[in-house]
């Protein structure tokens, strides 16, 4: 930030938030090179998914995987131990371990299905054009600055098809992006 790459700066923050999504300096620095850029556009939000399971969004993907493991052995622990000491105590142990899980094993799987499907770029380019489709000659629909972060949903060749918001979508060259 300081050698005034903002868009750099910005990836950087970015890609780290996927490591450290809970660590409030990170945060704020973030959001102070956002406000450093012209556009000022926020990380993209997650969908329903993210909405319905909110832990999976403040746990890093590592973190998931901890906690999977965890809990695997734990559950293995009381099966052992239930065919030791066959008491009901057991069973219903053995039941709410099964459930814990199952709960850590469909939460991991997907917080990878949204990391692999979600291509979060910054604009790394000075000013960059966004075009109608893939060709220069094509309609400017709007223009991006450096350090806009921008959610990338297709690649062709050397053209990428990225969205904004909802109702802000088009297509830049992809060597104006990084991610």
């Amino acid at each position: 930030m300081r050698l005034g790459n903002t868009g750099s700066a910005i990836l950087n923050y970015v890609r780290a938030r996927s490591f450290l999504p809970r660590n409030e300096n990170l945060d704020a620095n973030l959001r102070y090179a956002i406000n450093q850029t012209q556009d000022r556009l926020s990380p993209p939000r997650g969908g329903v998914i993210s909405s319905l399971l909110f832990w999976i969004d403040p746990v890093s993907l590592i973190e998931h995987f901890e906690i999977l493991l965890l809990s695997n052995i734990i559950f293995w622990c009381v099966c052992i131990g239930s065919l030791y000491y066959r008491k009901p105590s057991w069973r219903s142990l053995k039941k709410i371990s099964m459930t814990i899980l199952l709960l850590a094993f469909f939460s991991t799987g997907i917080k990878y299905y949204l990391l692999s499907k979600q291509k979060t770029g910054v604009i790394t380019d000075k000013i960059i054009g966004v075009k109608s489709d893939r060709n220069t000659q094509n309609v400017t629909l709007f223009e991006l600055h450096e350090g806009a972060i921008i959610s990338v949903n297709q690649e062709d060749g050397e053209w990428a098809h990225i969205s904004v918001d909802t109702d802000k979508t088009g297509w830049i060259p992809i060597g104006s992006i990084s991610y």
